[in-house]
């Protein structure tokens, strides 16, 4: 007997009119038996690290983060450049990962942390010299696919349980919608394991970190990566809506922002979350904080330029001079955000006066992140690679 045979013949008894709680829960109790060995089996994928290219300055780059005084960056083919002289020259690091690099963290000058496709997760002890990976994104996606079902199958055993006790007809769509979320769970524990993408992280300290990713994925450690769970049901949105950046405090206090003009936070380090609304329902692309004047700043698709006094509870929309999408940002030593985009677009925002300086790059190069590693030098990544910048 298939997961597939048990779906359908609970299909059938809502078509007849006649759900056997009894029934329901038998062939649950069988599902959980598949899953468990299914998940148990899930391969995980092999290490093959990417290859020293002698251009992959010149690569699709995504993200920079400072190291101490060492810059570090991350793109495609699982490319990890670092610099020790302010972007001047670049080493390429030995990465077990071929495929694409959305973000990078650092919590000091040695430990850091980089994310990307497939749900993977790599850290670095030695200033991003050379990376290890932490999350087998395979091995994960199909323990959260086993822990999906056993959860589906708990709420529908409760809600039936409780119908038993007080029946209800006008609460039939709803003991529908348990069973059909269980169905999605099993049509996901039958077909090959997918990892979704991850796109950004941020760590609090050494040891307590969250990623964010596509369909709703946040995932959290609190060993600084040693494991890592699920908690993408606390950020739960009706669509599956992709979480593109997150950011925080040293209070602990964390943003996330997302497609649909997604936000959530949480005051108590990440035990609770809550869903914001600024009045934009467009993509957010990253979110960042700046500590000297409490700011939060969600930027996103052509040119949105959202700001929070208060972490979140209310916004501003500012009327951003870029028409094109704002893909990184940066938070300056003076509590300026500089934000970049495409077609060499970078925009510093005043931190006191959200006033605008609005600059183009002569290269007109597509930018998605930025860093400062001096008082006027920055490190700009995107389709063309890296370069240093002379912006302010």
């Amino acid at each position: 007997m298939s997961l597939l045979v048990v779906a359908l013949y609970f299909r059938a008894c809502i078509g007849a009119g006649r759900i056997s709680r009894k029934a329901g829960r038998t062939a649950l109790a069988l599902a959980t038996i598949f899953i468990t060995s299914a998940a148990l089996a899930a391969p995980g994928s092999q290490l093959t690290y990417a290859p020293i290219m002698p251009k992959a300055r010149t690569s699709t780059l995504i993200d920079v983060e400072r190291a101490g005084s060492r810059v570090v960056v991350v793109g495609e083919r699982g490319h990890v450049l670092y610099s020790d002289d302010l972007g001047e020259n670049w080493q390429q690091a030995k990465v077990p990962f071929t495929r694409m690099l959305t973000g990078v963290f650092f919590a000091n000058d040695k430990l850091g942390w980089a994310v990307g496709h497939q749900s993977m997760v790599f850290q670095t002890r030695d200033g991003g010299e050379t990376w290890e990976r932490q999350l087998d994104g395979f091995k994960f996606q199909a323990k959260v696919n086993a822990g999906n079902l056993i959860r589906t199958r708990e709420a529908y055993e409760t809600l039936a349980a409780e119908l038993d006790e007080n029946p209800d007809d006008s609460r039939d769509l709803e003991l529908e919608d348990a069973l059909f979320a269980f169905e999605d769970a099993q049509f996901y524990m039958e077909e090959a394991v997918i990892p979704t993408n991850l796109h950004d992280l941020w760590f609090l300290d050494q040891d307590n970190g969250w990623a964010v990713g596509s369909f709703g994925r946040l995932i959290e450690t609190h060993d600084g990566g040693r494991n890592w769970t699920d908690s993408s049901h606390l950020v739960k949105t009706p669509d599956g809506l992709h979480l593109n950046g997150i950011t925080g405090t040293d209070n602990g206090q964390i943003i996330i922002t997302g497609e649909g003009g997604t936000i959530f936070r949480s005051m108590d380090r990440g035990d609770t979350w809550e869903q914001m609304d600024s009045g934009y329902y467009g993509s957010f692309f990253g979110v960042v904080y700046d500590p000297t004047n409490e700011l939060v700043t969600a930027f996103g698709l052509a040119g949105a330029l959202y700001q929070s006094h208060d972490f979140g509870q209310t916004w501003n929309a500012l009327r951003s001079p870029v028409g094109g999408s704002l893909a990184g940002a940066t938070v300056t030593t003076d509590g300026d955000t500089i934000l970049v985009g495409p077609g060499g677009q970078v925009l510093i925002v005043d931190g006191t006066d959200s006033s605008f300086e609005r600059h183009v790059q002569a290269d007109r190069m597509n930018y998605s992140g930025i860093a400062q590693v001096a008082t006027d030098t920055y490190i700009l990544v995107g389709g063309g690679g890296v370069k240093q910048a002379q912006i302010k």
